[in-house]
Protein backbone atom coordinates (compact mmCIF):
# COMPACT_ATOMS: atom_id res chain seq x y z
CA UNK A 1 0.00 0.00 0.00
CA UNK A 2 1.27 3.48 -1.31
CA UNK A 3 1.86 6.24 0.80
CA UNK A 4 -0.42 9.27 0.16
CA UNK A 5 1.96 11.63 2.22
CA UNK A 6 3.87 11.70 5.35
CA UNK A 7 3.12 13.81 8.46
CA UNK A 8 5.63 16.41 10.31
CA UNK A 9 6.02 14.58 13.11
CA UNK A 10 5.91 17.49 15.12
CA UNK A 11 2.45 18.79 14.50
CA UNK A 12 1.42 15.28 15.71
CA UNK A 13 2.85 14.90 19.00
CA UNK A 14 0.67 12.52 19.94
CA UNK A 15 2.72 9.75 18.06
CA UNK A 16 6.15 9.98 20.02
CA UNK A 17 4.02 8.91 23.40
CA UNK A 18 6.53 6.73 25.15
CA UNK A 19 3.94 3.64 25.84
CA UNK A 20 2.59 3.61 21.86
CA UNK A 21 6.23 3.53 20.85
CA UNK A 22 7.34 0.30 23.14
CA UNK A 23 3.67 -1.13 22.03
CA UNK A 24 4.76 -0.46 17.70
CA UNK A 25 8.17 -1.90 18.80
CA UNK A 26 6.87 -4.66 20.21
CA UNK A 27 4.38 -5.86 17.75
CA UNK A 28 6.68 -4.29 14.71
CA UNK A 29 10.20 -6.08 15.33
CA UNK A 30 10.31 -7.95 12.40
CA UNK A 31 8.20 -5.76 9.91
CA UNK A 32 5.87 -3.38 9.22
CA UNK A 33 2.60 -5.06 11.20
CA UNK A 34 1.09 -2.72 13.09
CA UNK A 35 -0.36 0.97 12.15
CA UNK A 36 -2.60 3.78 13.69
CA UNK A 37 -6.37 3.62 12.23
CA UNK A 38 -9.19 5.36 12.43
CA UNK A 39 -10.65 8.41 14.87
CA UNK A 40 -7.35 8.68 16.15
CA UNK A 41 -5.79 9.00 12.65
CA UNK A 42 -8.72 11.24 11.91
CA UNK A 43 -8.65 13.63 14.73
CA UNK A 44 -5.52 14.26 14.58
CA UNK A 45 -5.38 15.62 10.29
CA UNK A 46 -8.65 17.64 12.16
CA UNK A 47 -6.11 19.02 14.22
CA UNK A 48 -8.26 17.74 17.50
CA UNK A 49 -7.13 16.25 20.35
CA UNK A 50 -6.78 12.64 20.08
CA UNK A 51 -8.89 10.16 22.25
CA UNK A 52 -8.28 6.73 22.07
CA UNK A 53 -5.69 5.27 20.28
CA UNK A 54 -6.27 2.30 18.06
CA UNK A 55 -4.24 0.01 15.96
CA UNK A 56 -5.21 -1.98 12.98
CA UNK A 57 -2.26 -5.49 12.85
CA UNK A 58 -1.58 -7.59 10.16
CA UNK A 59 -0.64 -10.69 12.64
CA UNK A 60 -3.23 -12.83 13.95
CA UNK A 61 -4.90 -12.25 17.16
CA UNK A 62 -3.00 -14.97 18.53
CA UNK A 63 0.88 -14.07 17.39
CA UNK A 64 -0.20 -10.29 18.78
CA UNK A 65 -1.33 -11.76 22.35
CA UNK A 66 1.94 -13.94 22.34
CA UNK A 67 4.14 -10.79 21.73
CA UNK A 68 2.76 -8.72 23.88
CA UNK A 69 2.64 -11.23 27.10
CA UNK A 70 6.51 -12.25 26.33
CA UNK A 71 7.25 -8.37 26.68
CA UNK A 72 5.53 -7.99 29.30
CA UNK A 73 2.47 -5.82 28.49
CA UNK A 74 -0.76 -6.93 29.91
CA UNK A 75 -3.34 -7.87 27.34
CA UNK A 76 -7.36 -8.36 27.83
CA UNK A 77 -9.12 -9.97 25.19
CA UNK A 78 -11.88 -8.29 25.00
CA UNK A 79 -13.08 -9.44 21.63
CA UNK A 80 -10.70 -12.41 20.24
CA UNK A 81 -13.25 -14.18 18.26
CA UNK A 82 -13.25 -10.69 16.09
CA UNK A 83 -10.21 -10.05 16.25
CA UNK A 84 -10.05 -7.74 19.02
CA UNK A 85 -7.23 -6.90 21.95
CA UNK A 86 -6.77 -4.86 24.53
CA UNK A 87 -3.17 -3.91 25.99
CA UNK A 88 -2.12 -2.07 28.93
CA UNK A 89 0.73 -0.06 29.20
CA UNK A 90 2.34 2.75 30.90
CA UNK A 91 -1.02 3.37 32.02
CA UNK A 92 -2.67 3.73 28.56
CA UNK A 93 -5.04 1.79 26.89
CA UNK A 94 -4.65 0.73 23.12
CA UNK A 95 -6.96 -1.48 21.38
CA UNK A 96 -5.15 -3.69 18.81
CA UNK A 97 -7.56 -5.17 16.18
CA UNK A 98 -6.49 -7.85 13.23
CA UNK A 99 -7.07 -6.93 9.62
CA UNK A 100 -10.17 -8.85 8.67
CA UNK A 101 -12.60 -9.07 5.50
CA UNK A 102 -16.43 -9.78 6.20
CA UNK A 103 -17.68 -13.40 5.14
CA UNK A 104 -21.26 -13.02 6.21
CA UNK A 105 -23.37 -10.05 7.91
CA UNK A 106 -26.68 -10.16 8.97
CA UNK A 107 -27.20 -5.94 10.01
CA UNK A 108 -26.19 -6.42 13.76
CA UNK A 109 -23.30 -9.26 13.73
CA UNK A 110 -20.56 -9.98 11.42
CA UNK A 111 -18.58 -13.53 10.62
CA UNK A 112 -14.81 -12.41 9.76
CA UNK A 113 -11.99 -14.25 8.46
CA UNK A 114 -8.49 -12.37 9.22
CA UNK A 115 -6.29 -11.52 6.24
CA UNK A 116 -2.59 -9.40 5.77
CA UNK A 117 -4.47 -7.56 2.72
CA UNK A 118 -4.46 -3.80 4.32
CA UNK A 119 -6.75 -2.80 1.55
CA UNK A 120 -9.59 -6.04 1.89
CA UNK A 121 -9.53 -4.53 5.75
CA UNK A 122 -10.08 -0.88 4.88
CA UNK A 123 -12.70 -2.08 2.58
CA UNK A 124 -15.14 -3.36 5.09
CA UNK A 125 -14.90 -0.01 7.16
CA UNK A 126 -17.79 2.39 7.22
CA UNK A 127 -16.55 5.92 5.69
CA UNK A 128 -13.71 7.02 3.49
CA UNK A 129 -12.39 9.06 6.21
CA UNK A 130 -12.28 6.27 8.72
CA UNK A 131 -9.99 4.32 6.72
CA UNK A 132 -6.78 6.17 7.19
CA UNK A 133 -3.67 4.52 8.16
CA UNK A 134 -0.96 6.04 9.87
CA UNK A 135 3.18 4.78 10.39
CA UNK A 136 4.91 5.82 13.22
CA UNK A 137 7.10 7.36 11.15
CA UNK A 138 4.40 9.73 9.65
CA UNK A 139 3.58 7.60 6.60
CA UNK A 140 -0.78 8.21 5.56
CA UNK A 141 -2.10 5.17 3.64
CA UNK A 142 -5.63 5.86 2.36
CA UNK A 143 -6.98 3.14 0.30
CA UNK A 144 -10.85 4.86 -0.22
CA UNK A 145 -9.85 8.01 -0.68
CA UNK A 146 -10.71 9.31 3.13
CA UNK A 147 -8.34 12.37 3.10
CA UNK A 148 -10.01 14.14 0.60
CA UNK A 149 -13.04 13.45 2.09
CA UNK A 150 -11.74 14.42 5.05
CA UNK A 151 -10.56 18.17 4.00
CA UNK A 152 -14.03 18.76 2.29
CA UNK A 153 -15.74 17.67 5.23
CA UNK A 154 -17.93 14.95 3.22
CA UNK A 155 -19.19 11.79 4.80
CA UNK A 156 -19.29 8.97 2.10
CA UNK A 157 -19.64 5.44 2.35
CA UNK A 158 -17.23 3.35 1.80
CA UNK A 159 -17.96 1.16 -1.83
CA UNK A 160 -22.20 0.72 -2.00
CA UNK A 161 -23.75 2.65 0.63
CA UNK A 162 -26.51 0.29 1.03
CA UNK A 163 -24.05 -2.84 1.90
CA UNK A 164 -22.10 -0.59 4.31
CA UNK A 165 -25.56 0.01 6.40
CA UNK A 166 -27.16 -3.25 5.81
CA UNK A 167 -24.07 -4.71 6.96
CA UNK A 168 -24.52 -2.98 10.97
CA UNK A 169 -27.88 -0.64 10.45
CA UNK A 170 -25.88 1.58 13.17
CA UNK A 171 -24.00 3.61 10.64
CA UNK A 172 -27.20 5.28 9.58
CA UNK A 173 -26.62 7.30 12.90
CA UNK A 174 -23.07 7.37 12.41
CA UNK A 175 -23.18 8.92 8.99
CA UNK A 176 -25.51 11.56 11.00
CA UNK A 177 -22.90 11.91 13.46
CA UNK A 178 -20.28 12.38 11.32
CA UNK A 179 -22.16 14.88 9.29
CA UNK A 180 -22.77 17.34 12.43
CA UNK A 181 -19.12 16.64 13.94
CA UNK A 182 -17.04 16.71 10.98
CA UNK A 183 -18.86 17.44 7.90
CA UNK A 184 -20.67 21.23 8.82
CA UNK A 185 -24.15 19.56 8.48
CA UNK A 186 -23.94 19.34 4.89
CA UNK A 187 -25.16 15.24 4.04
CA UNK A 188 -23.99 13.08 0.84
CA UNK A 189 -26.91 12.73 -0.99
CA UNK A 190 -26.20 9.41 -1.61
CA UNK A 191 -25.49 8.28 2.06
CA UNK A 192 -28.70 10.16 2.93
CA UNK A 193 -30.97 8.26 0.37
CA UNK A 194 -29.21 4.95 1.19
CA UNK A 195 -29.67 5.90 5.16
CA UNK A 196 -33.61 6.51 4.16
CA UNK A 197 -34.13 3.66 2.31
CA UNK A 198 -32.87 1.04 4.88
CA UNK A 199 -34.37 3.57 8.24
CA UNK A 200 -36.06 0.33 8.96
CA UNK A 201 -33.07 -1.50 10.35
CA UNK A 202 -32.36 0.77 13.37
CA UNK A 203 -35.29 -0.64 15.07
CA UNK A 204 -33.03 -3.97 15.30
CA UNK A 205 -30.47 -1.96 17.18
CA UNK A 206 -30.03 -2.35 21.23
CA UNK A 207 -31.19 0.96 22.96
CA UNK A 208 -27.52 0.84 24.58
CA UNK A 209 -25.91 1.57 20.89
CA UNK A 210 -29.03 3.89 20.16
CA UNK A 211 -28.02 5.84 23.88
CA UNK A 212 -24.28 6.22 22.78
CA UNK A 213 -24.45 7.71 19.26
CA UNK A 214 -28.09 9.46 19.75
CA UNK A 215 -25.73 11.42 22.79
CA UNK A 216 -22.85 11.84 20.29
CA UNK A 217 -24.68 13.16 17.61
CA UNK A 218 -26.71 15.94 20.68
CA UNK A 219 -23.24 17.51 21.39
CA UNK A 220 -22.06 17.64 17.86
CA UNK A 221 -21.10 21.22 16.81
CA UNK A 222 -23.26 21.21 13.88
CA UNK A 223 -26.19 19.53 15.27
CA UNK A 224 -29.38 21.93 13.96
CA UNK A 225 -29.04 21.17 10.58
CA UNK A 226 -28.54 17.39 10.86
CA UNK A 227 -31.14 17.22 13.17
CA UNK A 228 -33.90 18.80 10.95
CA UNK A 229 -32.88 16.23 8.25
CA UNK A 230 -33.55 13.51 10.84
CA UNK A 231 -36.66 14.74 11.71
CA UNK A 232 -37.96 15.16 8.01
CA UNK A 233 -36.82 11.94 6.99
CA UNK A 234 -38.36 10.18 9.44
CA UNK A 235 -34.98 8.89 11.08
CA UNK A 236 -35.77 10.41 14.53
CA UNK A 237 -38.65 8.79 14.90
CA UNK A 238 -37.06 4.96 14.45
CA UNK A 239 -34.17 6.65 17.48
CA UNK A 240 -36.91 8.24 19.31
CA UNK A 241 -40.61 7.64 18.88
CA UNK A 242 -42.68 9.62 20.06
CA UNK A 243 -40.31 12.95 20.09
CA UNK A 244 -41.70 16.56 20.48
CA UNK A 245 -41.24 19.09 17.18
CA UNK A 246 -37.76 19.70 17.06
CA UNK A 247 -38.06 23.33 16.74
CA UNK A 248 -37.78 23.91 20.93
CA UNK A 249 -34.62 22.13 20.64
CA UNK A 250 -32.91 24.11 17.89
CA UNK A 251 -33.69 27.12 19.88
CA UNK A 252 -32.38 25.37 22.88
CA UNK A 253 -28.96 24.47 21.53
CA UNK A 254 -28.23 27.95 19.59
CA UNK A 255 -28.67 29.65 22.92
CA UNK A 256 -26.52 27.28 24.41
CA UNK A 257 -23.74 27.18 21.94
CA UNK A 258 -24.20 31.25 22.22
CA UNK A 259 -23.29 30.70 25.80
CA UNK A 260 -19.84 28.16 25.11
CA UNK A 261 -22.10 25.42 26.74
CA UNK A 262 -23.47 21.37 25.94
CA UNK A 263 -25.51 19.36 27.81
CA UNK A 264 -26.59 16.30 25.80
CA UNK A 265 -29.07 15.29 28.55
CA UNK A 266 -30.92 18.43 28.40
CA UNK A 267 -30.50 18.47 24.66
CA UNK A 268 -32.64 15.36 25.09
CA UNK A 269 -35.40 16.56 27.46
CA UNK A 270 -36.19 19.38 24.90
CA UNK A 271 -36.70 16.58 22.50
CA UNK A 272 -39.21 14.42 24.94
CA UNK A 273 -41.32 17.24 25.97
CA UNK A 274 -42.96 17.79 29.56
CA UNK A 275 -44.76 14.71 29.57
CA UNK A 276 -43.06 12.44 32.11
CA UNK A 277 -44.43 9.14 30.77
CA UNK A 278 -42.24 9.95 27.78
CA UNK A 279 -39.61 10.51 29.09
CA UNK A 280 -40.03 6.65 31.48
CA UNK A 281 -40.64 5.25 27.73
CA UNK A 282 -37.27 6.73 26.77
CA UNK A 283 -35.63 6.16 29.08
CA UNK A 284 -36.77 2.53 28.49
CA UNK A 285 -36.07 2.54 24.96
CA UNK A 286 -32.29 3.78 24.66
CA UNK A 287 -31.72 1.50 28.25
CA UNK A 288 -30.54 4.78 30.24
CA UNK A 289 -29.43 4.50 33.88
CA UNK A 290 -31.64 5.10 36.65
CA UNK A 291 -29.85 8.45 37.21
CA UNK A 292 -30.05 9.58 33.35
CA UNK A 293 -34.34 8.68 33.83
CA UNK A 294 -34.47 10.59 37.16
CA UNK A 295 -32.43 13.80 35.81
CA UNK A 296 -35.00 13.81 32.55
CA UNK A 297 -37.66 13.23 34.43
CA UNK A 298 -36.77 16.62 36.71
CA UNK A 299 -36.22 18.26 33.64
CA UNK A 300 -39.82 17.38 32.58
CA UNK A 301 -41.04 18.81 35.79
CA UNK A 302 -38.83 22.53 35.55
CA UNK A 303 -41.49 23.27 32.81
CA UNK A 304 -43.39 24.14 35.53
CA UNK A 305 -41.40 25.68 37.74
CA UNK A 306 -42.48 29.52 38.39
CA UNK A 307 -39.83 31.29 36.53
CA UNK A 308 -39.85 35.41 35.84
CA UNK A 309 -37.27 36.81 33.69
CA UNK A 310 -37.18 39.68 36.36
CA UNK A 311 -37.39 37.16 39.29
CA UNK A 312 -36.23 38.42 42.92
CA UNK A 313 -33.07 37.24 44.08
CA UNK A 314 -34.69 35.69 46.81
CA UNK A 315 -37.06 33.35 44.48
CA UNK A 316 -33.84 31.87 42.93
CA UNK A 317 -32.74 30.95 46.02
CA UNK A 318 -35.62 29.27 46.68
CA UNK A 319 -36.30 27.73 43.76
CA UNK A 320 -32.38 25.87 43.15
CA UNK A 321 -32.39 24.78 46.75
CA UNK A 322 -36.26 23.23 45.80
CA UNK A 323 -34.94 21.85 42.50
CA UNK A 324 -31.48 21.40 42.44
CA UNK A 325 -29.29 24.14 40.57
CA UNK A 326 -28.94 21.97 37.41
CA UNK A 327 -32.72 21.94 37.09
CA UNK A 328 -33.30 25.70 37.66
CA UNK A 329 -30.56 26.28 35.26
CA UNK A 330 -32.07 24.18 32.51
CA UNK A 331 -35.58 25.55 33.05
CA UNK A 332 -34.52 29.33 33.19
CA UNK A 333 -32.15 28.19 29.25
CA UNK A 334 -35.59 26.78 28.17
CA UNK A 335 -37.58 29.84 29.42
CA UNK A 336 -35.09 32.03 27.82
CA UNK A 337 -34.58 30.17 24.45
CA UNK A 338 -38.48 29.70 24.09
CA UNK A 339 -38.52 34.06 24.27
CA UNK A 340 -35.95 34.06 21.28
CA UNK A 341 -32.84 33.70 22.89
CA UNK A 342 -31.42 37.05 22.54
CA UNK A 343 -27.78 36.84 24.11
CA UNK A 344 -27.59 40.40 24.41
CA UNK A 345 -30.79 40.36 27.25
CA UNK A 346 -28.35 41.19 30.38
CA UNK A 347 -31.12 39.88 32.63
CA UNK A 348 -31.27 37.05 31.04
CA UNK A 349 -27.57 36.96 31.60
CA UNK A 350 -27.52 38.35 34.99
CA UNK A 351 -29.92 35.94 36.45
CA UNK A 352 -28.03 33.07 35.09
CA UNK A 353 -24.74 34.12 36.36
CA UNK A 354 -26.19 34.28 39.53
CA UNK A 355 -28.04 30.72 39.79
CA UNK A 356 -24.77 29.34 38.81
CA UNK A 357 -22.20 31.49 41.23
CA UNK A 358 -24.81 31.81 44.11
CA UNK A 359 -23.57 28.81 46.89
CA UNK A 360 -25.74 26.52 47.93
CA UNK A 361 -26.41 26.40 51.42
CA UNK A 362 -26.51 22.86 53.63
CA UNK A 363 -29.07 23.07 56.69
CA UNK A 364 -27.07 23.05 59.66
CA UNK A 365 -28.68 20.62 61.84
CA UNK A 366 -28.44 16.90 61.64
CA UNK A 367 -30.70 14.11 63.72
CA UNK A 368 -27.66 13.83 66.34
CA UNK A 369 -28.16 17.28 67.06
CA UNK A 370 -31.59 17.34 68.01
CA UNK A 371 -30.70 14.07 70.07
CA UNK A 372 -28.08 16.14 72.38
CA UNK A 373 -31.21 18.60 72.63
CA UNK A 374 -33.03 15.42 74.28
CA UNK A 375 -35.51 14.66 71.35
CA UNK A 376 -35.60 10.55 70.86
CA UNK A 377 -35.18 8.76 67.74
CA UNK A 378 -38.36 7.93 65.59
CA UNK A 379 -40.87 9.58 63.16
CA UNK A 380 -41.57 12.69 65.57
CA UNK A 381 -37.77 13.64 65.14
CA UNK A 382 -38.12 13.52 61.29
CA UNK A 383 -41.39 15.91 61.13
CA UNK A 384 -39.26 18.16 63.51
CA UNK A 385 -36.18 18.21 61.13
CA UNK A 386 -38.39 19.32 58.46
CA UNK A 387 -40.13 21.65 60.58
CA UNK A 388 -37.10 23.52 61.65
CA UNK A 389 -35.80 23.05 57.81
CA UNK A 390 -38.89 25.02 56.53
CA UNK A 391 -38.26 28.28 59.31
CA UNK A 392 -34.25 28.20 58.16
CA UNK A 393 -35.57 28.47 54.50
CA UNK A 394 -38.66 30.52 55.15
CA UNK A 395 -35.63 32.83 56.86
CA UNK A 396 -34.14 33.20 53.56
CA UNK A 397 -31.02 30.42 54.83
CA UNK A 398 -29.91 33.04 57.72
CA UNK A 399 -30.85 31.36 60.51
CA UNK A 400 -28.06 29.70 62.23
CA UNK A 401 -27.64 26.42 63.92
CA UNK A 402 -27.82 28.06 67.26
CA UNK A 403 -31.16 29.82 66.50
CA UNK A 404 -32.32 26.72 65.46
CA UNK A 405 -31.89 24.52 68.18
CA UNK A 406 -33.29 27.31 70.46
CA UNK A 407 -36.58 26.60 67.97
CA UNK A 408 -36.75 23.07 69.00
CA UNK A 409 -38.59 24.56 72.75
CA UNK A 410 -41.29 25.67 70.86
CA UNK A 411 -41.80 22.82 69.04
CA UNK A 412 -41.90 20.94 71.82
CA UNK A 413 -42.26 22.80 75.04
Amino acid sequence: MKALRRLALRDHRWLAKPALGELLAVLNGDGLNARMVGGCVRDSLLGREIGDIDLACSLKPEETMRRLEAAGIKVIATGLKHGTLTAVLKGEVFEITALRRDVATDGRHATVAFTDDWRADAMRRDFTLNALYLDPDGSLYDPCGGYEDLMAGRVRFIGAADQRIQEDGLRILRFFRFAAQIGGGNLDPQGLAACIRNRDLISRLSGERLAAEIFRILQAENLPPVMIVMAESGILDKILPGHQDVGKLLSYVRLEQSLGRCDALARLACLLGENKEAVFAASRHLRLSNQQRATLAAYAAAAHLPLRRDMPRKDVRLQIYAFGRPVFVHALLRMWSDRGGATQDEIFRKLLDYAEQWPVPAFPLRGRDLTAAGLAAGPAMGRSLKTLESRWIDSDFSLTKAELLEKITELHG
